[in-house]
């Protein structure tokens, strides 16, 4: 950021709800942030900070000046309720929490020494020196898990973390100094805050920011409007632009439309490509792992995330669960060193949970190893069912569990449906297009499905529904 101030100071850095600063301002403010957590943090081990603010310029300056002092940002998750943030308070203790007025009666917790954003630039006064550590231990951010499938638990990645990440897509993608980001990904999860913020202010583009919340149709007039060269989002967000009718707009001026977070159906890969006129390059990793894969500039493939990136090396376990190193990998999970070894094979190779396939050095997912589903002797994927019934026009989003029913041989397989379409429908539908045992045993329609506020199913709600309804 720095240098980019030095070099640049007059190009716009964050461009917002009307509002421009430049790269020489936005220095110049968090230089004098951080002044402030030098002078009330101790300078000998590093603190964590929380970040209880939206998607905005005061984010990034609260966020930037934390790591300029040496300490540790853990963002909040603006959506989440009262109970969860006094949750997450109490698991991992922050020396400072720093909010605004919109935030601050989310904030109960009496142990909590609350800071509103505006005490941090009042703090004029000069401080000493900030905490400096070998970048791999240095830790930057504290993110936590989306929890689709179980407890969260809070993922640190260091700042070594960080900058391979963004040099790693960099050197695939082509990223530079020349773009342009239209960033509306939640900055509070690490896939905004490291793909999105991070590798923009690591290059000096010029940030496009929006609140976090999702208009497919203003969404869609930024990227037309030439200002654009660089999007990442999470498949939901490009499914949700493809619901908008009639929309047949040429987006090839955007050089990288890029999908992370899970993976994109090939149905809705291919109808963006006919609607937009661009490919959507696929991506494939985790907080804990960082980026794993990735589709490259000339080889933009639907059903795969591409190739592994490199310094990534990949390994099957003998049930098809995808094991990797890499430089990527976080140093394990925040004072929890019992879920860091159960997750870690005893010859050093972390297990993701996904179940996949490498071939011709590509990755396949096929789902999570709990989502595992026996059937008639087979092992089924629910992705893949999931991406046949995508083809159906009619089907919004669906999500594909298998139930295990004691003294059965088979697990009961369950569609939970959001579309205009009726159960004899799907049923019909399958019988003409699914093999036999991909066939749903049970279908829920639902209006929507339960997501986290990063667009993943919320499992456990759906399992509780899975249970009322037998």
């Amino acid at each position: 950021m720095d240098w980019h101030a030095q070099q640049t100071p007059d190009k716009p850095a964050i461009i917002f709800e009307g509002r421009t600063l430049s790269w020489g301002e936005l220095a110049s403010q968090v230089e004098r942030a951080s002044r402030y957590f030098i002078a009330n943090l101790e300078s000998s081990d590093q603190q964590v900070v929380d970040i209880l603010l939206t998607n905005s310029p005061e984010f990034i300056i609260a966020y930037l000046a934390i790591l300029r002092a040496g300490h540790i940002a853990m963002p909040l998750d603006p959506a989440y309720k009262q109970l969860e943030l006094e949750a997450i308070i109490k698991q991992i203790p922050p020396k400072l929490i720093i909010t605004d007025e919109r935030y601050r009666d989310q904030i109960t917790s009496p142990k909590a020494k609350v800071v509103m954003y505006d005490q941090l630039l009042a703090h004029a006064e000069q401080a000493g020196a900030a905490l400096r550590l070998p970048a791999d231990q240095q830790i930057a951010s504290l993110t936590f898990t989306s929890g689709t499938t179980g407890k969260p638990k809070a993922v640190p990645n260091t700042h070594a973390n960080h900058l391979w990440n963004i040099k790693v897509c960099s050197e695939v993608w082509q990223w530079t100094a020349s773009d342009t980001m239209l960033l509306t990904l939640p900055l509070s999860h690490w896939y905004g805050l490291v793909m999105g913020l991070a590798g923009a202010l690591y290059h000096g583009n010029t940030i496009y920011l929006r609140q976090q919340s999702f208009n497919a149709e203003e969404i869609i007039e930024e990227l037309l409007s030439g200002r654009i060269s660089l999007f990442t989002h999470i498949p939901l967000a490009y499914m949700k632009i493809l619901e908008l009718k009639g929309q047949h707009r040429d987006l090839s001026g955007v050089r990288l439309l890029i999908s992370g977070g899970g993976p994109l159906p090939p149905a809705a890969s291919a109808e963006f490509k006919k609607r937009y006129g661009v490919r959507i390059i696929e991506t494939y990793g985790s907080s804990e792992t960082g980026r794993i894969a990735a589709n490259r500039l000339n080889e933009r493939l639907s059903g795969t995330p591409g190739r592994l990136l490199p310094g990534v090396k990949l390994r099957l376990n003998a049930d098809g669960e995808l094991t990797i190193k890499s430089p990527g990998i976080f140093p394990g999970y925040y004072n929890n060193p019992q879920a860091t070894r159960a997750n870690y094979s005893q010859d050093g190779w972390w297990n993701t949970g996904d179940l996949g396939e490498l071939k011709d050095g590509h990755v396949f997912l096929k789902g999570r190893k709990q989502e595992r589903i026996r059937k008639f002797g087979q092992t089924i994927s629910p992705r893949d069912v999931e991406w046949a019934m995508y083809k159906n026009p009619k089907i919004k989003a669906i999500y594909v569990m298998g139930r295990q029913t004691p003294g059965q041989p088979n697990d009961e397989l369950i569609y939970f449906v959001v579309g205009d379409i009726s159960q004899q429908e799907i049923r019909d539908y399958c019988k003409t297009d699914l093999m036999y045992a991909w066939r749903p045993d049970k279908i829920i329609n639902l209006k929507s499905l339960p997501r986290t506020s990063m667009g993943k199913t919320k499992i456990s709600k759906l399992r509780e529904l899975a249970e009322a309804s037998a």
